[in-house]
């Protein structure tokens, strides 16, 4: 090996570690776009409860945020949204529903994908037929990040690696809305979503 190559070796490692290192110690600042203790539980004849979430939920998943309630219409019938919020200075982060649900002893029946629209942006989640004994509930989810939005685990991942290699903010949101699974219920599921995603999108830094 001559002195020039190694010279151009030694030169591409220092920039490979330095370069490595600026990723990890950059982590931007970056505040809520609104408290979530001023999220509506009231709207469009939605009356919603907040609930607590289980300490060990909280402890496992460490978000910034965190945002559960159960919302009912005119006609009695019943959502549960569940949303949180990682920003880049949070050591925790959203768990894959595919991991967490079989664990907790539920079982995915079918997976869709579904398309929520929002003032032109387009939202690609995903639909959870659930099964537990004898309940079937529908589960809509999806992440949120600074470059889209997406229910499939590896893409989530890609869009960090590239928020980190174009230095921008590696903040994420989960979102998760849940239905019993019959015909009313997933009308009013679509009807639910209409009003409240885009307050989940107003409460949030994305």
């Amino acid at each position: 090996m001559t002195k020039k190559t190694f010279a151009i070796l030694i030169s591409i490692l220092l920039f490979t570690f330095a370069f490595t290192f600026i990723l990890k110690q950059y982590k931007p600042e970056i505040t809520i776009a609104s408290n979530l203790k001023d999220f509506p539980l009231q709207k469009s004849g939605w009356v919603g409860q907040r609930e607590n979430v289980a300490s060990f939920v909280v402890d496992m998943l460490n978000p910034e945020e965190i945002f559960s309630a159960t919302y009912i219409n005119t006609a009695g019938i019943k959502i549960n949204l569940l949303f949180d919020y990682f920003s880049p200075q949070t050591q925790g982060g959203p768990h894959s529903p595919r991991n967490c649900l079989p664990g907790s002893g539920w079982v995915i029946d079918n997976v869709e994908k579904k398309v929520i629209v929002l003032n032109g942006r387009t939202i690609n989640a995903g639909r959870f037929y659930l099964r537990l004994q004898e309940s079937r509930q529908v589960m809509d989810f999806w992440y949120i990040t600074r470059y889209g939005d997406t229910h499939n685990d590896y893409i989530y991942k890609l869009y960090l690696m590239a928020g980190s290699l174009t230095f921008k903010p590696t903040d994420v949101a989960f979102v998760r809305i849940l239905s019993d699974n019959n015909k009313e219920s997933l009308q009013a599921l679509n009807e639910f979503e209409k009003v409240f995603v885009k307050e989940i999108y107003k409460h949030l830094p994305f």
